[in-house]
């Protein structure tokens, strides 16, 4: 790398900051100048009361056709009208109408295409259609048709307009909306019970708008050329009211005696097209390109159909959450692939269960799978109990006993509201709102409980403005919204620095003893949850190898993959230099990559019977609550040359 020579480096910042300024200066110059005839026109047609010299419809034989003049600066038409005036009421009268195409345009296709993206499924396929067939067809002989059958006139002109011209902002909307299906922020929203339509409307649709007025601006000058041409043809507005398609039709026989008739019109017709276009593409191609949000909507979970793997302990009578037998596969080449199979676990009232592993291993798939928080392709089978009801078609009320803390908080959190908007409308859905007051109260609140400093000012605050373990306590603010019994953290101290990691564990034993909820934290490192955990499952490659108390197995772990985890944790005061201990091999690809362990190709203990035989979690040697699956068992017998 060059090193750059004394004091350069004091000088090169302000220089870009000033370069980038003045690039900034000449885009927006620029970007005035292109809109600046759309602009001109607008202000005009607004102004055209004040600003004409006469009125547009005051005929006067005597002074018909006369030249520009200082008393008529466009000079006059055949029946002694102020051109210059007319010209003015007509882009009062044509932008008017535009506007309105525009409007209805606009409004009916940015909810048609925002609902049939939300949705999906039928809904969506038949909207689809109908776009394509509307896009496909001549706008101009829709426009016709639709005239032809109702009459001239102002209402029948915007109808017919707008009848095809709401097709491509539908189709904007609805492949803007269905990338965002994937934001966790509505996955929150939902599970907390927001309906349809609050979900469609509040958080949907405004960011489907933005690139839907891109394109209207690229619509003006075609709507305006469309107004002008029906007017031409004698289909739009009816003399004696000015409109720059009138205007043409009316000047067109005197092309050759009195130029002044047709050249302003056709001139403020092509200026305004021209205008549109531009501004179109140079709003297209500066603005920024918004990250692509995919919602996964929740996949059902189904009645287990075969029996779970090994022989599962009674659960425990104070249990929240029960799972049994968890499986989740995804369509692929050749049928179903597993990447989680036979996961059962619980956690009881007031403990914390931590999942831990790989990346890759099926943790968060464990973890989020029963409350259908997966890809709607997922074929999620087992059973899932919340205290004593089934979560499969639990109602949205009664989802509202959980919590879930996503992983990346800059995406869960809605860039465009402030964070007391998020909690608000979380205290809302749980049906803690009342009056503004009363609601922001409750807000305020729940950030102090999240350990939020100044929850006013915080409240007012966007998520960009806050660092991610802000986020991360405005997560937990929302989580905590509907008073929930559980709890479920997924990696929620990923990518924060050990300070803040600490805080953040704190402050969920904190909330746990307090509130005596709860949890299930998701988590790669256990040297996190050994400081947080009552009980660990350790899964690996779709299935959990281990569980038990926290210390039955980090401080005699059973089973090799396990003891891997504990090797891989830094240690205090180990001697400079000390290399860690990694297992060999790479990560297991899914329950579904090898008949028997799926950890035995990087095990160092294997035996040829682990690739034939999937063991089942079974009690080890500390307690009958500390269960592995292992066929190295000490519990089990062994033969000299590896079969069991």
């Amino acid at each position: 790398m060059r090193r750059c020579p004394a004091g350069t480096h004091r000088s090169s910042l302000p220089a870009a900051v000033g370069r980038v300024n003045g690039m900034l200066r000449r885009t927006g110059v620029r970007t005035a100048l292109v809109a600046a005839p759309l602009v001109l026109f607008v202000v005009g047609g607004g102004l055209a009361p004040l600003l004409a010299p006469a009125d547009p419809a005051a005929n006067d034989l005597a002074a018909s056709l006369l030249p520009p003049s200082p008393q008529h600066l466009l000079g006059t038409d055949q029946l002694g009208r102020d051109q210059l005036s007319r010209l003015l009421y007509g882009a009062r009268i044509s932008l008017a109408i535009t506007a309105a195409v525009l409007t209805v345009s606009l409004a009916a296709g940015a909810v048609v295409g925002a609902i049939a993206g939300y949705l999906g499924g039928w809904v969506d396929r038949v909207v689809a259609r109908v776009i394509d067939v509307v896009v496909s067809l001549p706008g101009m002989l829709v426009a016709l048709a639709v005239i032809g059958v109702r009459g001239p006139g102002v209402e029948n002109l915007v109808l017919a307009l707008s009848l095809w011209s709401w097709a491509p902002y539908a189709r904007i909307a609805r492949a803007r909306v269905a990338g965002m299906r994937g934001s966790p922020h509505l996955d929150a929203l939902r599970l907390l019970g927001a309906g349809r339509g609050r979900i469609i409307g509040r958080h949907l649709l405004p960011p489907a708008l933005a690139p839907c007025l891109v394109y209207a601006s690229t619509d003006v000058g075609t709507i305006v050329l469309g107004v002008a041409t029906l007017s031409f043809l004698g289909l739009g507005v009816a003399p004696p009211h000015a409109e720059w398609g009138q205007m043409l039709i009316e000047g067109r026989p005197f092309l050759a005696s009195a130029w002044w008739l047709a050249y302003p019109p056709g001139i403020a017709i092509t200026a305004v097209v021209f205008a549109g276009n531009l501004l179109g593409e140079r709003l297209a191609a500066g603005g920024e390109r918004p990250s692509v949000l995919r919602l996964i909507r929740p996949g059902r979970m189904r009645r287990a159909a075969r029996p779970a793997t090994g022989a599962e302990p009674p659960a425990a009578p104070d249990a929240v959450l029960i799972v049994r037998d968890l499986s989740v596969a995804y369509p692929g080449d050749g049928g179903l692939r597993r990447v989680a199979a036979g996961i059962s676990y619980e956690v009881r009232r007031g403990q914390i269960l931590a999942l831990v592993g790989e990346t890759g291993s099926g943790k968060t798939t464990a973890a989020l799978a029963p409350f259908g928080l997966l890809d709607p392709q997922a074929v999620v089978t087992g059973s899932a109990m919340l205290g004593a009801r089934e979560l499969a078609g639990l109602a949205p009320e009664d989802r509202r006993r959980v919590g879930v803390v996503f992983q990346d908080s800059a995406a869960v959190l809605n860039p465009l509201r402030t964070i007391g908007a998020h909690v608000d409308e979380a205290v809302r859905n749980a049906g803690r709102g009342g009056p503004r007051g009363a609601t922001r109260r409750v807000t305020e609140e729940l950030l102090g409980m999240a350990g939020l400093p100044d929850p006013a000012v915080v409240a007012h605050r966007l998520p960009h403005q806050l660092s991610g373990g802000m986020r991360q306590r405005a997560q937990i603010a929302m989580a905590l919204a509907g008073q929930p019994e559980l709890l479920i953290a997924d990696e929620p101290t990923s990518a924060l620095d050990v300070t803040v990691q600490a805080q953040l564990l704190d402050l969920l034993a904190r909330l746990r003893d307090e509130l005596g909820m709860a949890m299930v934290v998701v988590s790669h490192d256990l040297a996190v949850v050994a400081h947080l955990a009552d009980s660990v499952a350790v899964v690996y490659a779709g299935r959990v190898v281990e569980s038990g108390p926290l210390d039955a197995v980090t401080k005699a772990p059973d089973h090799p993959y396990t003891r891997g985890l504990l090797d891989a944790v830094p240690r205090p005061g180990a001697a400079p230099g000390t290399r860690f201990r990694t297992m060999p091999g790479r990560s297991g690809i899914g329950p579904d990559g090898t008949a028997g362990c799926g950890f035995a190709p990087r095990c160092t203990i294997a035996v040829p019977a682990c690739a034939i035989t999937p063991p089942a979690l079974e009690p080890a040697a500390t307690s009958a609550a500390h269960r592995s699956a292992c066929l190295r068992h000490p519990s089990r017998s062994t033969t000299t040359d590896g079969t069991c």
